[in-house]
């Protein structure tokens, strides 16, 4: 299995989708907090989700257990926090996930 990470932000609906059925995914994890916001565009939930399926003929996932918390990027984007601290958050974060989610199974 191949994973890509790709940003929709800065790109056309034609670039953004190009480039994922140029790559030939099976399938997107969207792992945005917010992924029905009006600044999302053409990369909503369900515009997204019916979007990858005609264009490029590949299923959509929202997992946002893959996520930050909102009040880390909060406190990394509107409050200038440091990267450094944002990340080491970030990976004790998908660390506890990823424990969590092996318990659970």
């Amino acid at each position: 299995m191949e994973i890509y990470t790709i940003g929709f932000t800065k790109k056309t609906a034609p670039q953004f989708f190009d480039l994922l059925k140029r790559a030939e995914i099976k399938q997107l994890v969207d792992v945005r907090l917010n992924n029905v916001s009006q600044l999302a565009g053409f990369s909503k939930r369900d515009d997204l989700e019916y979007f990858l399926k005609e264009i490029c003929n590949a299923e959509y996932k929202h997992e946002p257990l893959l996520a930050p918390t909102q009040e880390m990027l909060s406190q990394y984007q509107k409050d200038k926090g440091k990267w450094d601290d944002y990340a080491r958050k970030f990976l004790k974060l998908m660390a506890c996930n990823v424990f969590c989610y092996q318990r659970s199974s």
